[in-house]
């Protein structure tokens, strides 16, 4: 009977000093990045709504704060990455999944299922290529040259490292509307998976999209780089070659933002899959990054007004060596961040917004020749939704 009541009252004093340790040790640096999920930890919300009433979902907002800053929480995440992988050979978050040869992939936002083509989502194709068409007609009487480039998503290229089920490269929801806009439109569209899954035999041996990570490499971007411009220039929007590139070895190891959701998978805090990374430059690159001056400072103002002011989430070029021709391009990541530096050799002004809508004051303030829109498989359905913005001040 003592032995019981001593293992009890030694079990209740190691779950009490844990959690005085995690509210002794509670984070106070508001935004801290957390190591274990490679993300910002959760703010505290704010209090007051309208009429000084709680605000909407407080609640909600307050346990995650609550959740993700208690203190030894990274620990505590990194044993779970640990023994999840090793024991049980999945990763500690649901939306990650891992596929085979060591591929891993985004198991949410609708990112496994690109090849399921959605009743419902085929539902809507005819009223998504309406609605393009629309935008480029409006965007014609203002002037502007309209492109819309669908970007692939991982698993439509690489479906057969998919371990849950059974998935092959055949058609997907980014094929569907593509296809449809053509036999149906007069939209300007780029669709690259045809050029990159033909590519995934390359000499080179390179894969196309990174291992860990949600992105294509930089042998993919640069077909679809390549693409986009030779695109440009049979339609007759632009007369510039695509830039020159080399490719090289990076002598550090890539950690893909999948990996860091994955958080540490060993003791010594090793991420999975640190995969080697062979990046690119631009030969005698001549784009300049705007960083500075009247038209910049006017720009970071109105994405200030926007909420979307972020280095990771504008950024504006200018080049002197190629014919006038300004471009601005709203989209995500896949150009954002792969992209921009490649590109903006291409316009003598780039603009990037990182945005599935587009708005009018923006659109206004830069006065482009093109304007390209870009979307990712990935939330497709989402995202075109939101793009009918620019429309709804017409009635449409």
């Amino acid at each position: 009977m003592i032995k019981k009541h001593l293992s009890e009252l030694i079990t209740a004093s190691g779950f009490f000093i844990i959690i005085a340790l995690s509210l002794i040790l509670f984070n106070r640096d508001p935004g801290r990045v957390s190591y274990a999920e490679n993300r910002n930890l959760a703010l505290f919300p704010e209090v007051n709504g309208a009429n000084d009433v709680l605000s909407e979902g407080f609640a909600g907002e307050l346990a995650s704060w609550f959740e993700d800053n208690l203190g030894l929480r990274d620990m505590y995440l990194t044993i779970s990455g640990i023994l999840n992988y090793n024991l049980l050979h999945r990763a500690k978050t649901e939306k990650v999944e891992l596929g085979k040869d060591g591929f891993l992939f985004l198991a949410d936002e609708g990112n496994l299922e690109m090849d399921a083509s959605p009743e419902e989502f085929m539902e809507k194709i005819p009223q998504y290529a309406k609605d393009q068409q629309a935008i480029s007609d409006k965007l014609k009487s203002m002037g502007i040259e309209y492109v819309f480039m669908l970007t692939p998503g991982k698993p439509s290229v690489y479906p057969e490292y998919i371990e849950s089920s059974d998935h092959a490269a055949g058609e997907t929801i980014g094929d569907a509307l593509y296809d449809h806009l053509m036999e149906n439109t007069d939209v300007k569209a780029v669709w690259s998976k045809e050029a990159i899954v033909s590519k995934k035999d390359n000499e080179e041996g390179e894969l196309l999209y990174l291992k860990t990570d949600t992105h294509w490499t930089t042998y993919g971007r640069n077909i679809a780089y390549r693409q986009l411009i030779e695109a440009l220039n049979d339609w007759g929007m632009t007369e510039t070659s695509p830039a020159e590139v080399k490719f090289f070895k990076s002598e550090d190891p890539y950690v893909g933002d999948l990996s860091g959701m994955m958080g540490p998978v060993t003791w010594g805090g090793a991420r999975l899959s640190e995969e080697s990374f062979t990046d690119w430059e631009i030969v005698s690159p001549k784009a300049k990054p705007v960083d500075g001056g009247d038209s910049y400072e006017a720009f970071k103002n109105l994405m200030y007004e926007k909420n979307v002011y972020n280095p990771e989430l504008c950024a504006m070029y200018h080049n002197d060596s190629v014919p006038e021709k300004k471009v601005l391009i709203c989209g995500d990541s896949m150009i954002g961040i792969c992209l921009l530096p490649q590109l903006a050799e291409c316009f003598s002004d780039l603009t990037f917004v990182w945005s599935y809508s587009l708005d009018e004051d923006i659109i206004e303030f830069v006065k482009p020749d093109i304007l390209i829109s870009q979307f990712g498989e990935r939330q497709l359905p989402l995202r075109l939704d939101d793009s009918r913005t620019f429309l709804e001040k017409d009635g449409r």
